[in-house]
C-alpha cells in the first residue's frame, strides 16, 4: 500500500529546495566562497523543521528553537528594535585645545549643531530611515532580516552567524539573495561571515569600514537575533573594542608636518634609510627594550648590572629616567612628529649625553631632534605621505615599517624586527599601570614638577582593565591596549622573534612573562659599541637620494594635486537630504580610494583621506541629531561650505609649508 504524501507539506517542501537554489545561484555570482562551502554540505547539529502547528522551525538536540510562530516573533521583534534600535554612535572629543585648524573646524560644525538642535547626543530615528550600516548577530530563519529589509531601505548589511549549520537553514526559508541585490542597488552591500569568532566579527567590521568609510560609524546599528555565547560575546567585544574604528586616521596639516619633515630630514640632511636587507641578516644579540611605564622604576639595579651584556634601546620619555640613573642607551627611539619633541628631548638629557647615542625615528619626526644625537637614523612610517613619496618616486628599496605606532615603543620593537634581531627583552614597556597616580617612570618628565604645571602631565585616568602580565589586572588607556595589540600584531606577523616581557603591566600575547631575577645569564660583549656602529652603518644608506633635489621633484606633483581637488570637491554639488548626503560621501570615499591605485594619484588620496574621514564622520553624526527637516538641509549645507573651504586651505598649507620649517 503507498504511503499518502501531504500535499501542503510537499508544498512547502519544494518551496524551501527551490529558495535554496535560488539563493545558492546569487552566492555562486556574488559570494563564490561562500557557495563552494554549501554546495555539498549536510547539517549536523541544527535543522529545519515543522512543528505541530505546521510552522518553519528550527531543532536541534530535539529541542525546538523558536517557542512560538516564527515569523511573529521575529516582526514582533524587528518592531521593538525599530521603536528603540540599538546603535553606536561617534562623537569628536573636546578637550579645548585648539592649535590646529581642523580642530576649530570641528568645533564650529559641532557647536552650530548644539545652537540649532540641542546638546542631546542621541538622535531620534524614523522606523522608515535609510539604515547606512547595520551588524546582524545572527540569522535564525531570517525572517528578521527580510521583514527589516522591507520596512527599510539598508546600504551596508553585515550578517554575522556563528553556526554553519544555521545559516545553511536560513538560505532555505528566506531570499538572501534580495538582500543582497536591494544593498547593491542602493551603492552598498551586503558581507557575510559564517562561523569564526567575535574577533573575526569586530575585525570585519573595521575592513567594512575601511572599504566603504568611515562616516558610517556615526550611527552603527547592532541587531542581535538570539541569545547564545558566540552573539552575546561578539555584541559584548564591539562595544569594547569600538573605539578602535574611530581616529587615528591622521589629518591634511599632519601630512604638512610629514611631508615638510620628511623632505628636510632626507632632502637637506641625507639622514640614511633602513634597508629591506637588514632584516635578511639574522642577528642572536639580546636586545633590552626600554619604555618608560612604571615597572622600569624596579628595573635600573638590573640595567646597570648588566649594559655590557645588551644592546639597549630607549624609547621616547624613556630617555630621563635612564640617563638620571647613570644608564646611557645604545639607541634611542622617537617618533612624534611635531615640534614640541625637540623641547621633550632637551629636557631629557643634556646635549653632550644625547651626543653618545645614535638614534633611529620616523622620517616624520622635526628634523632638529635628529641633529642633537651623534647619528640619525630614519625608518618609514606606513600610510604616511612622506613614506609615499620616497617610495613611489624615490626608490622601493627603503621598505615602510609596519606596526610602528601609535606609541613610541611600537616604532622602537618594529625597528628592532627590521634590524633582524630575534631575541627581544621589554623593561618598563607596560601597556598599563596599577595606580592612577603611577603611570610612567618616577623619574619621568611625567612627574617632573615644572613640567607638571605647564603641561598637566602627571593625569592619566585608567578607561579599562586588561589581565596583567603576572596575573590580576591592571589599569590602561585606548592608546596603551592599541599600542599593546599592536605590538601582538608585530609578533604574530614575526613567529621567530622571541619577546621576553619582564614588565609588571599588561599581558602581552605571543610574548613570555619573565621576572626580571628569572632572566638567564647574558654574556657580556667584547665591544658593543662596533657592534652597533657595524650594524647601523650596514642597515641604512642614503644611496639613491643623496644626489636628488627632492623639494624640485615634489614640486612637480602640485598641479595634479591641485586638479584632484577639484574633482573631490564638485561631488559636493546638489545635496539637500541625509539620504542624499552618504551618497555623496561614498562617491567622495571611492574616489578617494581608487585614486589610492593610482600610483599619479596615490599621494594625493593619502594627504586627503585622514581629513576626509574626519570631516565626513563628524558631519554625519551631527546631521543625524536635526529632527527637523528644513533646518537639517540647511545644516548640511553649511557643513559641505565649511568641509570644501577647509580643504582648499589644507591644500594651500601644503603649496606653502612642504619645503619650510613646520609650524607646530
Amino acid at each position: 500500500m503507498t504511503a499518502q504524501v501531504d500535499p501542503l507539506l510537499d508544498i512547502q517542501t519544494k518551496v524551501l529546495r527551490a529558495t535554496f537554489i535560488n539563493n545558492m545561484a546569487v552566492l555562486k555570482k556574488y559570494m563564490p566562497d561562500v557557495f563552494k562551502f554549501y554546495e555539498s554540505y549536510t547539517p549536523t547539529r541544527v535543522k529545519l523543521t515543522f512543528d505541530d502547528k505546521g510552522h518553519l522551525n528550527l531543532v536541534s538536540n530535539g529541542n525546538l528553537i523558536y517557542q512560538g510562530d516564527p515569523k511573529k516573533l521575529s516582526d514582533q521583534q524587528v518592531a521593538e528594535f525599530l521603536e528603540k534600535p540599538h546603535n553606536l554612535t561617534y562623537h569628536v572629543a573636546q578637550d579645548g585645545s585648539y592649535n590646529f585648524e581642523h580642530e576649530k573646524v570641528l568645533v564650529n560644525i559641532c557647536e552650530r549643531r548644539q545652537k540649532e538642535a540641542g546638546f542631546n547626543n542621541t538622535a531620534i530615528f524614523p522606523k522608515n530611515e535609510q539604515i547606512d550600516f547595520i551588524a546582524f548577530m545572527g540569522t535564525g530563519l531570517g525572517y528578521h532580516l527580510q521583514s527589516l529589509f522591507v520596512t527599510n531601505d539598508i546600504r551596508y548589511a553585515f550578517v554575522y552567524e556563528p553556526d554553519p549549520d544555521c545559516f545553511y537553514c536560513t538560505l532555505h526559508s528566506v531570499d538572501i539573495g534580495d538582500m543582497i541585490k536591494k544593498c547593491f542597488s542602493r551603492g552598498g552591500q551586503l558581507t557575510l561571515q559564517i562561523g569564526g569568532n567575535a574577533n573575526g566579527f569586530v575585525n570585519e567590521i573595521s575592513r567594512i569600514f575601511k572599504r566603504q568609510g568611515y562616516f558610517n560609524l556615526s550611527k552603527m546599528f547592532l541587531y542581535r537575533h538570539y541569545l547564545s555565547e558566540q552573539t552575546n560575546e561578539a555584541f559584548q567585544m564591539v562595544h569594547d573594542l569600538a573605539y578602535r574604528y574611530a581616529g587615528g586616521w591622521g589629518f591634511c596639516e599632519d601630512e604638512v608636518i610629514g611631508i615638510s619633515h620628511t623632505l628636510s630630514n632626507i632632502g637637506i640632511h641625507k639622514f640614511p634609510i633602513i634597508l629591506a636587507s637588514a632584516k635578511e641578516k639574522s642577528k642572536d644579540q639580546p636586545v633590552f627594550i626600554i619604555g618608560n611605564g612604571p615597572s622600569l622604576d624596579e628595573s635600573f639595579t638590573y640595567l646597570k648590572t648588566n649594559k655590557k651584556k645588551a644592546i639597549f634601546i630607549s624609547c621616547g620619555s624613556a630617555l630621563k629616567p635612564l640617563l638620571d640613573n647613570g644608564i646611557v642607551p645604545d639607541i634611542h627611539i622617537e617618533m612624534e612628529r611635531t615640534a614640541s619633541l625637540y623641547d621633550w628631548v632637551i629636557k631629557a638629557g643634556k646635549k653632550e649625553q644625547l651626543q653618545k647615542i645614535d638614534l633611529i625615528c620616523l622620517n616624520t619626526v622635526y628634523p632638529e631632534v635628529l641633529k642633537l644625537f651623534k647619528q640619525a637614523h630614519l625608518i618609514l612610517k606606513p600610510e604616511d605621505a612622506g613614506s609615499l613619496f620616497i617610495r613611489d618616486y624615490i626608490s622601493k628599496k627603503y621598505p615602510e615599517i609596519y606596526y610602528c605606532n601609535p606609541t613610541v615603543s611600537n616604532a622602537a620593537t618594529s625597528s628592532v624586527v627590521a634590524l633582524g634581531f630575534k631575541n627581544l627583552y621589554l623593561f618598563g614597556v607596560d601597556y598599563g599601570f596599577k595606580s592612577e597616580d603611577h603611570h610612567h617612570s618616577k623619574d619621568s618628565l611625567y612627574f617632573t614638577e615644572q613640567t607638571n604645571q605647564d603641561l598637566d602631565l602627571g593625569v592619566i585616568k585608567g578607561q579599562l582593565k586588561v589581565p596583567g602580565n603576572f596575573g590580576g589586572e591592571v589599569f590602561a588607556t585606548q592608546t596603551f591596549d592599541s599600542s599593546r595589540m599592536m605590538l601582538e600584531m608585530l609578533l604574530q606577523a614575526n613567529p621567530d622573534i622571541n619577546c621576553v616581557n619582564t614588565s609588571d603591566g599588561a599581558m602581552v600575547e605571543l610574548s613570555t612573562p619573565c621576572q626580571i631575577n628569572d632572566l638567564p645569564d647574558f654574556k657580556d660583549f667584547e665591544d658593543k659599541s662596533e657592534l652597533v656602529k657595524r650594524i647601523l652603518l650596514e642597515s641604512f644608506d642614503n644611496n639613491d637620494y643623496s644626489q636628488t633635489d627632492l623639494f624640485e621633484e615634489f614640486e612637480k606633483l602640485l598641479p595634479k594635486m591641485q586638479a584632484y581637488l577639484n574633482q573631490l570637491l564638485d561631488f559636493s554639488q546638489n545635496v539637500r537630504s541625509r539620504v542624499e548626503l552618504s551618497e555623496m560621501f561614498s562617491a567622495q570615499y571611492k574616489f578617494i580610494e581608487d585614486c589610492q591605485q593610482s600610483k599619479s594619484k596615490r599621494l594625493f588620496s593619502k594627504f586627503m583621506r585622514g581629513s576626509l574621514n574626519y570631516l565626513q564622520a563628524n558631519i554625519m553624526s551631527n546631521v543625524y541629531l536635526y529632527s527637523e527637516q528644513t533646518q537639517q538641509e540647511e545644516y548640511i549645507q553649511f557643513c559641505l561650505m565649511t568641509m570644501n573651504t577647509h580643504l582648499k586651505w589644507s591644500f594651500e598649507e601644503l603649496k606653502a609649508h612642504y619645503n619650510k620649517p613646520a609650524k607646530y
